[in-house]
């Protein structure tokens, strides 16, 4: 049986996943794409599009089930083998043409051999009518790293990109699977993909009104369907295929057969959400809070946000300039996976704001401080032949070329990094018809009712004032501890100060970000931000003017040659970051934690065999904090997960990534180690 960790630091030392493979790619007289590795062809050389539209769109019922979605509903797709992304366009394609406008789908496709951007172009090119779309997902495509990458086809469609083999990236995802595409290299030419453990995350994704279908009718894959409890069909193949199979999952018989079960599956409540009233309130204006907002009023939710101070992002999101970056590291954890992936959505999501956001995606520079550095920059490329699509490793003159200034070391440039202007940010994602804003609103206390909605009583300049949801989401950084349900979580605050410094001659030829230990930010409005200063515990944010004198000073240390220590003080703004004590964000649903104690007081071992009963989770109450110094990266994924969690769809992070974001995490090792 394959065991589940109760603990998310299970085997995350040394679980490291095999690198991504090059595909061995070759194009045909005709433009046809075939793999050389495999011997066989990405799609038939009779017409590609035709053959995905009888095989996987028919197949399937999706013309018809797409029209027959109701308002608001989510529809999944699971495909084997993404290969060109032929089948992800034509479904796209299809959603749009004949789906409710309010409904939405996820595409999730897993490859082990992705191509490169150029070569899915190549491959597609046979198709003009797609050319907009082809266009849109070769801009969006990720770097070609093993996880799970959200790629933003449009509104209310989304391709959850999963590199890595498929027993493994099946085995990690959360889902509720509403059509399959078996797809990938015919069985007897790929014979590792179409094995038992692929149709147990079949059986363990889909449910009652699942459908299937594959261009093969090979029995070992009719026979392991059938024995996943898929109903199997067959009917006349495309083409030069006499046949091919499709069917239903009809449901396992008796108790779940071993290894059917994700790790860590009872951590997590099913989504429960009445369709009738679709309303949550967000707690905090700031960075967490209107992302949080923005994905559930893409959703259709009516969002009421609550700010206690007089304006949105008057925390730590107030600075005029912050770094959309992250600190990655080469080892393949679930922790560096969510920062990779949380970078490549941050930094598409910068390169298309409109320019009432002041942003620059001018490229990011982080500097070499030692020989441990260096060699974590050397390992990062070592583990993955793309890891370049991504951030690269420059020298000391090609670094100083990139910045416009003279730097002293090597550095990592990530080409797609930059700086935004968060409080522009904030009232962009705000600025919704589904998001209504209340300042002067402090949040005192939260009672659930009996028909299950939430009552949050606050303080307003007008005295006393209640507010009504079916769901809750707490964004306030530390001041989340003000709250009964929410007091058991481990948060801490740290004030941080941003020094703004006067621009000088050196200084303005600076054309990228620079990070070390702190970082520097190319001029706006003829001044630069400097920071942060860093200070765990301070609870009252106040600037001091010797956190000024300790930027500058951190800064000339680094950059002896560009910051002389003595640059003139624009202005400085002090403010607080929330942290976990091992510094990652808390974002899911809050448990009753007293309740989850008891239950879970007995029993409860690192590495378990057997399931546990779902954990007494508060109904409709989520928490999406303690992003620290790493905002700008880590929040959008992180709202895009919790909105997910919320709205009853997949989650697109793996289940391992989501059991080291799970706020709970903190009581299940205290109860592992005997200390609570």
């Amino acid at each position: 049986m394959n065991s589940f960790s109760a603990d998310p630091d299970a085997g995350s030392d040394d679980a490291q996943q095999p690198a991504m493979e090059r595909p061995d790619l070759v194009f045909s007289d005709t433009g046809s794409p075939r793999s050389a590795s495999f011997d066989d062809v990405y799609f038939s050389t009779d017409n590609g599009y035709a053959e995905t539209d009888y095989v996987f769109l028919q197949g399937n019922g999706l013309a018809q089930r797409f029209a027959q979605m109701a308002e608001h509903r989510h529809f999944t797709v699971v495909e084997t083998g993404f290969g060109t992304g032929l089948s992800a366009l034509a479904t796209w394609d299809l959603f749009e043409q004949t789906a409710p406008a309010s409904a939405r789908l996820t595409f999730i496709s897993t490859e082990r051999y992705p191509l490169s951007k150029h070569q899915i172009r190549q491959a597609l090119q046979a198709w003009p009518t797609l050319s907009g779309r082809v266009e849109r997902l070769v801009a969006e495509y990720p770097p070609r790293l093993p996880g799970f990458h959200v790629v933003e086809l449009s509104d209310r469609v989304d391709l959850l990109l999963l590199f890595g083999d498929v027993q493994d990236t099946l085995s990690d995802l959360n889902a509720r699977v509403d059509a399959w595409f078996l797809d990938g290299f015919t069985p007897s030419r790929n014979p590792g993909m179409w094995q038992p453990p692929l149709f147990q995350s079949m059986a363990r994704l889909s449910h009652a009104d699942t459908t299937f279908a594959t261009f093969t009718s090979a029995s070992p894959v009719r026979a392991g369907l059938q024995g996943a409890g898929f109903t199997v069909a067959r009917r006349p193949g495309f083409g030069k295929k006499r046949e091919m199979l499709h069917g239903r999952f009809a449901g396992m018989e008796g108790p779940p057969r071993p290894g059917l079960w994700p790790q860590n599956e009872w951590h997590w409540p099913a989504s429960r959400i009445n369709p009738s009233n679709r309303t949550a309130i967000v707690v905090g204006a700031g960075l967490a809070g209107a992302h949080t907002a923005r994905e559930l009023a893409k959703r259709g939710w009516q969002v009421t946000v609550l700010e206690q101070a007089g304006e949105i992002a008057a925390g730590a999101s107030g600075n005029l300039q912050g770094a959309v970056y992250a600190r990655l590291s080469h080892d393949d954890t679930p922790v560096n996976r969510f920062y990779t992936e949380a970078l490549h959505l941050a930094q598409r999501r910068l390169a298309i704001l409109p320019e009432s956001v002041p942003h620059q995606q001018c490229g990011l520079l982080q500097l070499n401080q030692g020989n441990k550095e260096a060699r974590r920059f050397k390992h990062l490329h070592q583990r993955n032949p793309f890891a370049g699509e991504l951030a690269d490793c420059v020298s000391q003159s090609l670094a100083s070329k990139q910045a416009g200034v003279a730097l002293p070391c090597e550095a990592l440039f990530f080409p797609a990094g930059g700086w935004v202007q968060p409080p522009a940010l904030v009232q962009y994602r705000l600025a919704h018809p589904l998001i209504q804003v209340r300042t002067h609103h402090r949040v005192t206390t939260l009672h659930q009712g009996e028909d299950g909605h939430w009552q949050v009583h606050c303080e307003t300049d007008g005295g006393e004032h209640t507010l009504v949801a079916s769901q809750v989401v707490l964004c306030n950084a530390w001041n989340a501890l003000s709250l009964s349900q929410s007091q058991y979580l481990p948060l801490k605050p740290i004030g941080g100060q941003v020094t703004r410094i006067e621009s000088t001659p050196a200084l303005a030829k600076l054309k990228t970000v620079i990070c070390s230990d702190r970082y520097l930010v190319p001029a706006y409005d003829g001044a630069h931000s400097l920071g942060a200063s860093f200070h765990v515990g301070q609870t009252e944010p106040a600037r001091h003017e010797q956190d000024d004198i300790d930027n500058l000073n951190n800064a000339h240390q680094r950059l002896p040659g560009l910051i002389s220590g003595g640059e003139s003080v624009r202005d400085a703004r002090a403010g607080q970051r929330c942290a976990s004590p091992d510094y990652f964000p808390q974002v899911g649903p809050l448990a009753n934690a007293e309740g989850f104690a008891r239950a879970y007081q007995t029993g409860l071992t690192k590495r378990l065999t057997h399931r546990l009963p779902e954990p007494p989770y508060y109904q409709g109450l989520w928490a999406n904090l303690a992003h620290g110094s790493k905002g700008l990266c880590s929040i959008p994924l992180a709202s895009r997960a919790l909105a997910a969690w919320i709205n009853g769809e997949p989650l697109p992070v793996a289940q391992s990534v989501a059991n080291h974001l799970n706020p709970n995490r903190f009581i299940i090792r205290q109860l592992i180690r005997g200390q609570r």
